[in-house]
């Protein structure tokens, strides 16, 4: 593969993570042969323009000192380990003095937008791409984004996404109503101001950076729509063959149809078209734990996940000319928590993704075995145990998280369970109540409470296994057993609350209700005991996901709550 690359997401607001891919000696020591950064962008300064962005002695100009240092930095030590530099750059993000100065010539009148047709937008990316090339001649290209700006980090900085939206708000509601019930709903596709948009912007990423300046881009086509640019076939086509190859310019798409979840297919845009492409891997699964509990993914993302009908993975794709590299993140991913300490699980997905890269003829399960023998020191039947947890692990959450019985109505097209888990945050009836009406209609609900069941039957076995394996100095080992008993004892958290919320439902028998609601209880208290490990990760909560700054969504507590105070 031309490009291995990898990127620490650190959660926008916080922290940096304190993890090893952050050293560009471990990337390569891997396999990888790029780094991928965030925010340069964001330290341009716009002389060019000559407005003065950060004057001296202006909060601006502190943080813009505070800041560089960083870039600059990491791009050397990168650089000094042999890899390739790429920055990851989301578009529109520009100084909030540039935008007031340039107001009238890049934004909607009405709304305050940044606007890609507007006489200046794009022609001040112009001297943000000239300013870049010319003080960092190290980096080697760009992945571009557009469609989300987060400004957590970049406080003197305003952002939109430059593509024109168009329909109703994404909702469950919206996505499940015509497949769940026939209703139908106002078809939203694309239109060709959409599709002219993105041509007009990623003809001018071609023009600057790739024809100007020679840096390689990768535009990313993210979202996590089954009708927009990512996911559907037509519409990326009806863009990228609008667009003229050129030798630096490829496209970034992940190697699922929508996020990285369960239930989803295989990316069906991937080796189609006439551009290079690069595939999208998360090892750090951010809906399924964050490596908080054992979570091996790397046999189905390389050979293909069981529960989906074509069973395609990279395998089926790597040999393809058209395919010239792997994007990577190693850590990070979505928001919040769970924050672990220690990396193993992530590690080892990025491991084997990288090795399988490197060389595909070796097969999955060998490069498995290497890191079992040699990162952790396992051999003979320790090493069998220990593939045993991983591959339970994958069937563990696929019963545990997600929800077959209703999943498979989606035809992997859809949103899968209304994404009631994510992060650490545990979702309830608002997120559930198509799933568990859905399920009533169809007398799946049985069949939903059997699979969380066995969700916690195989975490059981996962932590007797995990009990047994004789594993040599130091932390690994306790890890492991660690995070197997917060696997078992979260998902007996999610077992009791599908039971509380499901008898609650139906109504009609008050015993079994009470005995899922002190079960509940008696779930939580055990979790919470884990907490006094120094190895345990941080724990999950009971509300729902909210985006930083906004009010609380209720989740999985309120919905159990209810029930226990009708």
């Amino acid at each position: 593969m031309t490009y291995l690359l990898d990127m620490v997401h650190h959660n926008p607001g916080e922290p940096p993570f304190e993890s090893a891919f952050r050293d560009p000696s471990h990337l390569a020591d891997y396999g990888y042969n790029g780094q991928v950064f965030k925010h340069i962008n964001c330290i341009a300064t716009y002389a060019g323009t000559g407005v003065d962005c950060f004057p001296a002695g202006s909060p601006e100009r502190a943080w813009l000192d505070e800041f560089s240092p960083g870039i600059e930095e990491e791009i050397a030590a990168a650089k000094a380990a042999g890899l390739m530099v790429f920055y990851h750059i989301d578009l529109f993000v520009l100084p909030k003095r540039l935008v007031e100065h340039f107001r009238e010539e890049i934004c909607d009148p009405v709304n305050g937008r940044i606007l890609l047709d507007r006489p200046r937008a794009l022609d001040l990316h112009r001297v943000l791409f000239d300013e870049l090339c010319a003080r960092f001649p190290d980096v080697d290209g760009y992945i571009i984004r557009v469609g989300e700006t987060y400004l957590m980090d970049t406080p003197f900085h305003v952002g939109n996404g430059p593509i024109p939206r168009m329909g109703p708000a994404w909702t469950p509601d919206y996505l499940y109503r015509e497949t769940l019930t026939g209703a139908p709903v106002d078809e939203v596709r694309w239109t060709p101001g959409q599709v002219d948009a993105y041509v007009s912007l990623i003809g001018f990423l071609r023009q600057e950076l790739c024809e100007k300046h020679g840096k390689q881009v990768f535009f990313r086509t993210w979202d996590i729509f089954p009708d927009k640019l990512h996911a559907c076939l037509d519409h990326y086509l009806e863009v990228t063959d609008r667009i003229e190859p050129h030798p630096k310019l490829a496209f970034s798409i992940k190697h699922t149809a929508l996020d990285f979840w369960r239930h989803v297919k295989f990316n069906e845009c991937l080796t189609r078209g006439k551009h290079p492409q690069i595939v999208e891997v998360q090892c750090q699964r951010e809906y399924e734990g964050k490596g908080a509990y054992p979570n091996y993914v790397m046999h189905g993302v390389i050979d293909g996940f069981d529960e989906n009908r074509l069973r395609m993975g990279l395998k089926d794709i790597i040999g393809n000319p058209q395919i010239i590299g792997i994007y990577s993140w190693s850590r990070g991913g979505g928001w919040y928590g769970p924050y672990i300490t220690k990396e193993l699980w992530p590690d080892l997905n990025a491991f084997v993704l990288a090795r399988y890269c490197m060389d595909p003829s070796r097969g999955e399960q060998a490069i498995f075995d290497e890191y079992a023998s040699k990162k952790l020191g396992l051999v003979g039947h320790d090493a069998v145990r220990f593939r045993q947890i991983c591959l339970l692990s994958s069937d563990a959450i696929l019963k545990g998280r997600h929800c077959e019985v209703f999943d498979r109505l989606l035809g992997e097209s859809l949103l899968p369970t209304a994404c009631w888990m994510r992060d650490d945050r545990l979702g309830g009836m608002e997120q559930l109540g198509w799933v568990i009406e859905t399920l009533s209609r169809s007398d799946g609900l049985d069949e939903a409470l059997e699979e969380k069941a066995e969700a916690v039957r195989i975490w059981e076995q996962i932590v007797r296994i995990a009990g047994s394996i004789q594993w040599p100095s130091g932390d690994d080992g306790e890890f492991v057993r660690i995070s197997s008993e917060y696997g078992l004892r979260l998902f007996r958290i999610v077992h009791q609350g599908w039971r509380v919320m499901i008898e609650g439902y139906r109504g009609k028998d008050a015993e079994a209700l009470a005995d899922a609601l002190r079960c509940y209880d008696d779930a939580w208290a055990d979790y919470r005991k884990l907490s006094a490990s120094p190895l345990c990760p941080s724990l999950y909560g009971g509300s729902y996901f909210n985006l930083p700054g906004l009010p609380a969504v209720k989740g999985l507590d309120d919905s159990v709550a209810q029930y226990k105070n009708p």
